[in-house]
This record gives C-alpha cells, structure tokens and sequence, in this order.
C-alpha cells in the first residue's frame, strides 16, 4: 500500500513541475492591431500600431509585415510616405521615421509617425506611399486618422531661422499622480515635404499646476537618445491639471517660445 501511495505522490509532483515549467511561447506583434492591408499582384503589405487598429493625430508606433508570392519578406527597408491632400489649399506630409527595418523582435519592419492632422470625408484626405527595398512601390492609398485620448502636437513657426518645428509627445498619454516618464520627439521643417529629426537640442522642463499656483521637484530635464527622441521625468505631485512647459535650446539659441507647453491631467 505504502507504495502505491508513493507512486501516486510521485505522479502528482511530476505533473505539477511540468505544469509549472510550460513555457507559452509570445507572439511579437502581440502589442500591435492590423490597421490595413494593401495589395496588389503578388505583393502585400500589412501596417499595424501599438496598442490599437486606429491611427491617430500625433504619435503612433508603427510596423508593417510584407509578403511578396505568400513568402513574408525580413531584409532591406520600407519608406512610408504619408501624404494630406486638402480640398483647397496645398498639401503637406508630416513627421515621419526615414526608413523602417526589419526588428526581429516584434516580427516585423517598425519605426514612428507623426500625423499633424486628422482626416475627415470631405475636405482633407490622408494617402501614403510605399517602397519596399526600392523593389516593390504602391502609390496613393488612402487611410484615416483620428483625434486620440493623451495624444498631443505643438507646432510653431522660428521667424529667425524660416524653419517650423514639430513637438509631438510620445509618454505619458495616461499621466499618474508621481514622477512620469517624459519622452517627446522634435522634429523641423523648412517646406513641410520634408522633415528632419532634431537631435543637438536641450530641454529644460517646468511643470506647473495653474490651479493651485505652484510647481514640483525632481523633475529630470529630457535628454536625446535615438532618432529625434528625449527622454527625461515629470513629477506630478497631486491630482488635476499640470502644464509642463519645454524651453528648447539648439545652437546656443532658444527656439521654442514662451507659451509652449504640454498639458497633463494626472490621476
């Protein structure tokens, strides 16, 4: 008897280290939503973003998967080159990554955009184009883009320089009471065809509650890491509505204005 109850104490921890040693494999692209497919002949590209299947005004982290003949393809580059045509008017591009390689990682070709607008049906349409490796190329497929929560985009005009300037922010979109991560990206512009990533500024933060007159410590100036980014923290030390403004200096020179800030509802 005694042994039969050993086997089956036996039985029963095997079970239960083998239980506790699956492994689940991830997925890469579990973080990203399908926005769209395009195709054509044998050729196919799927875009996806993080966290959602919408794009939005602002910030959006981006990554497309392609196939040519059912085969997925990993190597080269793909340019994403959106577009805004207006009704009236001229049209205009935005803020966008040079080129996207292949992150094996996430499972496929990643980088950034930056929309400056929304879409709508009637008077301003987004159309993108797209060159994989200089091989395959699609032309003019429109898409739309949506105002989103936490999303936001300063723009303003250097008079001194004749160079317009692109802040978008990237982190934090859902501000909690406390020290945040702060990451911005910086872009300009002499034509708004195209844009350049600003990577010698200096950035000097202040938030500042309007509500109650005062401001907070410990906050950490951002500093550049890759690809027009800053990187820096903000401390939110109670509750409500925070401005933190960004004086932006490059060359020696301040270009961001007196009136630039990013506003912050922290809970």
């Amino acid at each position: 008897m005694t042994k039969y109850i050993l086997l089956l104490i036996s039985a029963i921890l095997f079970a239960s280290c083998n239980k506790e040693n699956i492994v689940t494999p991830t997925d890469p692209v579990s973080n990203y939503s399908k926005v769209l497919t395009i195709d054509s002949a044998n050729v196919k590209i799927e875009m996806y973003n993080e966290n959602s299947s919408i794009l939005y005004v602002g910030y959006n982290e981006i990554g497309f998967k392609i196939f040519s003949n059912n085969v997925e393809l990993k190597t080269g580059f793909l340019k994403y080159a959106p577009i805004m045509f207006h009704t009236s008017g001229p049209g205009h591009s935005t803020p966008v990554q040079s080129e996207f390689t292949y992150d094996n990682s996430k499972g496929m070709f990643t980088g950034y955009v930056c929309y400056s607008m929304l879409s709508d049906s009637s008077t301003s349409f987004w159309f993108a184009d797209y060159n994989y490796n200089n091989e395959f190329y699609f032309k003019r497929k429109q898409f739309d883009v949506v105002l989103g929560t936490g999303n936001q985009m300063r723009i303003w005009f250097d008079a001194v320089n004749n160079v317009l300037y692109y802040l978008t922010l990237i982190t934090p979109k859902d501000p909690k009471v406390g020290l945040n991560d702060f990451k911005i990206i910086l872009h300009k512009t002499i034509d708004q065809s195209s844009y350049t990533e600003v990577s010698n500024a200096q950035m000097f933060i202040r938030p500042w509650m309007p509500s109650h007159g005062h401001g907070s410590s410990s906050n950490v100036n951002p500093v550049f890491t890759s690809y027009g980014k800053y990187e820096g923290k903000a401390n939110f030390t109670m509750p409500g509505q925070w401005f933190v403004y960004d004086s932006i200096v490059v060359n020696n020179q301040t270009i961001s204005t007196p009136f630039l800030y990013l506003v912050f509802d922290a809970r």
